[in-house]
């Protein structure tokens, strides 16, 4: 014997426990039917995806929410030459005008001063005195050192030879540097200055008396190969 709704007076089949009808005529109401729930969600997201607005500037998140993420043990970019929160006391300056008309200006501090095209050897920094123009200049070049009141000068066996005062220094020795000096390293040639750091005042001093021994021969200038 089939059966009939009371409310709708259609035909109800014996499963069911109420009439299947009705209770889409009443979901259909509210506006909560499956379809239309899946329907609302889609155009929802859609929505919210035409909205989102349009960042600017260094603290924007990139699209999507993505951002940059660093992981231990990554290795850091090197940073460029002397940095500022640098505060060993400066003990004199380096001037140069082989890549500038208007000059640069070094600053030499106390401790180790490393001349380069590049990063300073064992080192993820750059040399503190910079120099990228030359392409005859080694990466970690030359050193200046400055310690207990002297300072001193090492070729770092470099390809294309350290000069001071037109003398060729030998490889990896350390010679009292004077003041002032000329300084040339590839291509770059420095003036170098030292001062006083009680005073401010520069130093000058008489220049180095000439060797017995005659420097090796400075070999011809060629291109940085590193």
């Amino acid at each position: 014997m089939s059966r009939h709704c009371p409310q709708c007076g259609k035909r109800m089949d014996q499963s069911w426990q109420q009439c299947m009808y009705c209770a889409r005529e009443e979901q259909a109401r509210k506006g909560n039917t499956p379809e239309r729930e899946s329907d609302a969600g889609e155009e929802g997201m859609a929505e919210n995806k035409g909205r989102q607005p349009t960042r600017v500037g260094r603290d924007a998140a990139p699209a999507g929410g993505r951002k940059t993420q660093f992981y231990p043990g990554a290795p850091e970019p090197p940073s460029e030459g002397r940095t500022a929160d640098d505060t060993r006391k400066i003990v004199g300056v380096l001037v140069s005008y082989s890549w500038k008309s208007g000059g640069q200006l070094f600053e030499v501090r106390e401790g180790p001063n490393h001349i380069g095209a590049g990063e300073i050897k064992g080192e993820n920094n750059l040399a503190d005195i910079y120099c990228p123009q030359d392409s005859t200049l080694s990466s970690d070049h030359a050193l200046i050192l400055a310690q207990k009141g002297q300072i001193f000068i090492r070729d770092l066996a470099s390809v294309n030879g350290t000069t001071v005062n037109g003398r060729l220094l030998h490889p990896e020795s350390t010679e009292p540097l004077p003041s002032p000096a000329e300084i040339a390293v590839g291509d770059t040639v420095f003036t170098f200055v030292r001062f006083d750091p009680s005073s401010g005042a520069a130093i000058a001093a008489p220049l180095q008396p000439e060797r017995d021994t005659e420097p090796a021969p400075r070999p011809g200038k060629m291109s940085k190969i590193e």
